[in-house]
C-alpha cells in the first residue's frame, strides 16, 4: 500500500497499515533531509491533525490565505517555518504544517520545502503532533483539546499530568478518560479503534449508547460542499471573529433561518457536541 492510499483510510486502518509499512522500512531511504518536494509530504489529517477543520473552512481558509501571501511569488518564494515531518514507513508525514503544505500549493511552490525530521515510533509521533498543534498559532477549541488529549490518553502511555499539560485540559478530566478507556478496552475495543473516535463518542461506546446515525444523502453533501467554498471565500474567518454579528446577519436575513437550523438532522452532532463541550466547562477545564 502507497503512501498516498493511507491517506484516504480512516484512523484505525491507517494507523495499522503505518505500523506495516514500519515493520518492512523502518528507516527512510534517503536519511533525514533538509527539504522535500511538495508531492513527497503525506497528510493523514485523521492520525496527525489535533484539530477538527470539518466545519472551520472559513477559519483555515483565512489561515491558508495568509500564509500563501507571506510566501509571495513562486519564482521567488519567502519559506515558511520548517514542516515537522515523520518517516512512516511508506512516505513522509505531517506532523505540523498542514497549512502550510496548503498555503505552498497555493502559492504555486512545489519544490525544496523546508522540513524539519522527528525521529520516534508511532505513538511518539503522534504525541509530537498533537503537541506541536497545541502551541501553533490557529487556536484549538475546547472540543479539539478534550479530543486531542483522548488520542493521547488512548494510544500512548503519557502520564495523567503529561497530558494535561500539553492539551490544556484539566487532570480530572484525563482520569475520567481513563476510566473509559479501560471500559472500552473490556469491549475488546482496540487502541487504534480507540484513536478513531472523538471524546463524546468514545463516552458513548463506553456507556452501551449507540452513535447517532446522520443520514446525509449525496446530493444534500454535494450542496453542502458546494456552500461551504462559497462561504468561506466570501467570508473567510468572519463569522469566527464576530459570531455575534454573523448570527444577527442570519436572523435579518430570515428571522426563521436559526431555528430552522437548530431542527436539522445536520445539526444533531453541533447540539450534542455543545452538550458535551458544557459538561467538560464544568469538570474545570481551561
Amino acid at each position: 500500500m502507497t503512501a498516498s492510499d493511507i491517506d484516504d483510510l480512516d484512523t484505525a486502518e491507517a494507523m495499522e497499515a503505518i505500523g506495516k509499512a514500519l515493520a518492512i522500512t523502518p528507516g527512510a531511504p534517503q536519511g533525514e533531509p533538509e527539504t522535500l518536494d511538495l508531492d513527497q509530504l503525506r497528510a493523514v489529517e485523521s492520525v496527525f491533525q489535533p484539530r477538527d477543520l470539518t466545519f472551520r473552512e472559513g477559519e483555515h481558509e483565512a489561515h491558508v490565505d495568509v500564509l500563501a501571501k507571506a510566501i509571495g511569488r513562486p519564482e521567488k518564494p519567502n519559506y515558511l517555518e520548517a514542516i515537522t515531518v515523520w518517516w512512516g514507513g511508506s512516505g513522509w508525514y505531517i506532523l505540523d504544517g498542514h497549512h502550510r503544505r496548503l498555503a505552498y500549493k497555493r502559492a504555486k511552490v512545489v519544490r525544496d520545502i523546508p522540513v524539519r525530521v522527528f525521529t520516534g515510533d508511532l505513538a511518539q509521533a503522534l504525541a509530537k503532533a498533537v503537541s506541536l498543534n497545541s502551541k501553533n498559532k490557529m487556536p484549538m477549541s475546547l472540543q479539539d483539546k478534550t479530543n486531542a488529549a483522548w488520542k493521547l490518553t488512548a494510544r500512548t502511555d503519557y502520564s495523567k499530568s503529561q497530558v494535561a499539560l500539553e492539551c490544556a485540559v484539566a487532570e480530572s478530566s484525563v482520569a475520567n478518560m481513563r476510566r473509559v478507556k479501560r471500559q472500552l478496552t473490556k469491549q475488546a475495543v482496540t487502541a487504534d479503534q480507540m484513536l478513531g473516535m472523538s471524546w463524546a463518542e468514545a463516552q458513548r461506546v463506553a456507556k452501551g449508547e449507540d452513535r447517532p446515525e446522520i443520514d446525509h444523502d449525496t446530493a444534500t453533501e454535494r450542496r453542502a460542499q458546494g456552500y461551504v467554498k462559497s462561504l468561506a471565500r466570501a467570508l473567510k474567518d468572519r463569522p469566527h471573529k464576530d459570531p455575534e454579528g454573523f448570527a444577527r446577519a442570519l436572523l435579518l436575513l430570515d428571522e426563521r433561518l436559526p431555528g430552522r437550523l437548530l431542527e436539522t438532522e445536520a445539526w444533531a452532532d453541533v447540539r450534542l457536541s455543545y452538550l458535551h463541550e458544557q459538561e467538560e466547562l464544568s469538570d474545570g477545564d481551561y
